[in-house]
């Protein structure tokens, strides 16, 4: 087994990276509306209904650009090319921004409570305006598909809410209708799963530099004394929207609890520290130690500095190296868990897992995995270790692209600046952190794979 060494970080891991922010064209939406009236053809449906709200946005996104601020909305397709979204009150002139031809309808029923009702069109005859009739066929679309096991009848269980799945069915032959939340975002056929072109690319680049440098603002910012809110404010966020709460937990209190925002609490030396910031798009995330170096270790603690931080790093090792056209997702399982699959560790989501505007849309990261990575998936290197006893945490988080040579080629042409950027990240990983990554994966920021045993002192990293 390779000795996994603590050497002198490159200046690299921290240079600062302003990527100008790529907004999708509208050839992009309305690429992926042929995608899904493909699929459509192929299923035998006239209509795809897409239910979103304020948490499950990033199907209707998908398609549109419009994620639900407030409210409830319907996004409708029809397999002839006829685009209709339903939205409330507050939603109405929002779709504005839709970058494409659109019917928009006002359903007051999607507004917050107290707002008026009254005076709109109902729900039904905005549904039969559009065509949807007994003879419709019809897939709905919530945020989650069923499996044999979860429900009776997964094709035909849904998780809309039932008064607006009672008013659909009211019109639609509910034998006609069918959950077709797979065709978005099931392994091996999802839709949202993959990335098709080089403007797709980009756009991911600039969320996830964007949210590692949030990180890397707050580890520079690091000291004994400061506070969670401060060092949150370290992180000189802008307004961008997000794909989950920020965190910042200082202490094995707050990092045992794993899904809180700061507080007043202050750092403490050698203890446990977890940093995460999610954009949508990307997310960054570094649990590890307030130390300066071994000694500075809480006693506690310093014992597992090799087994267990530089073990977790192994496993990210193993899984940068795995990760590549052509794999099969239970290999890089494998990988991985051979080396934190034990009771030390307590792993116990998936290595990894699809991401997008949404944080984690699927994962076929499993044992015995039948599916294979393809050209344009979009991951998050995600995988959290955890300890009772001592209370220990890590975390070494980042986005990744797959691309085979045809889409790298593609985004040489169109994006020479961030093809550059890919390449130039990939050698370091290579040349400093050690780690043998295949051509075909794509680190989106310069702090992929760079983990810090003592995250007072981001000059020294885990290597190979």
């Amino acid at each position: 087994m390779q000795t996994i060494k603590i050497i002198a970080a490159d200046p690299f891991f921290f240079e600062e990276q302003y990527v100008p922010e790529h907004e999708l064209s509208s050839k992009i939406y309305l690429t992926r509306i042929e995608r899904l009236r493909k699929r459509m053809h192929q299923d035998k449906l006239d209509w795809v209904l897409i239910y979103g709200d304020r948490e499950h946005f990033a199907n209707i996104e998908y398609f549109s650009t419009y994620d639900c601020r407030f409210e409830e909305a319907l996004l409708l397709i029809s397999k002839e090319g006829r685009r209709a979204i339903i939205v409330g009150n507050e939603g109405w002139d929002y779709t504005l921004q839709i970058p494409y031809e659109i019917e928009r309808f006002l359903y007051r029923g999607f507004s917050l409570q107290g707002q008026v009702r009254d005076t709109t069109a109902a729900l039904t005859d905005i549904l039969t305006s559009l065509g949807i009739t007994k003879d419709s066929m019809v897939g709905i679309t919530g945020y989650k598909y069923f499996i044999d096991g979860e429900c009776p009848d997964p094709d035909h269980s849904y998780d809309l809410p039932h008064y607006l799945l009672t008013l659909i069915f009211t019109l639609a032959d509910q034998k006609k209708c069918i959950n077709y939340t797979r065709t978005l975002t099931g392994l091996g056929e999802g839709i949202r799963l993959t990335l098709t072109s080089a403007e797709e690319v980009a756009w991911a680049e600039a969320r996830a530099v964007k949210a590692a440098r949030v990180i890397q603002n707050m580890l520079k910012s690091l000291k004994e004394g400061i506070s969670e809110t401060d060092i949150a404010r370290s992180g000189k966020i802008d307004f961008s929207p997000v794909s989950m709460f920020g965190l910042t937990n200082f202490g094995p209190e707050h990092v045992k609890i794993g899904l809180r925002s700061g507080s007043d609490t202050t750092l403490r030396l050698g203890e446990v520290i977890g940093l995460c910031y999610g954009l949508r798009g990307s997310l960054c995330s570094r649990n590890g130690v307030a130390a300066y170096d071994e000694l500075s270790y809480s006693q506690e603690l310093r014992p597992h500095l090799h087994s267990f931080y530089g073990e977790y790093w192994r496993a990210i090792a193993a899984w940068y190296e795995s990760t590549k056209v052509g794999q099969t997702a239970s290999i890089v399982y494998d990988n991985v868990m051979d080396i934190i699959g034990d009771e030390r560790f307590n792993v116990f989501l998936n290595p990894g897992h699809h991401t997008a505007t949404d944080e984690w849309v699927n994962s076929p990261f499993y044992q015995d995995s039948p599916h294979t990575i393809v050209s344009g998936n979009y991951f998050q290197c995600d995988m959290i270790a955890s300890s009772s006893d001592p209370i220990m945490s890590a975390i070494c988080e980042d986005t990744v692209i797959v691309a085979d040579e045809t889409l790298r080629q593609e985004i040489k042409e169109q994006f020479p600046e961030l093809y550059m950027r890919i390449s130039r990240r990939q050698e370091k990983m290579r040349s400093i952190l050690g780690i043998n990554i295949d051509d075909s994966l794509l680190p989106l920021s310069n702090m992929n794979g760079a983990y810090f045993p003592f995250m007072l002192d981001t000059g020294r990293v885990f290597a190979k």
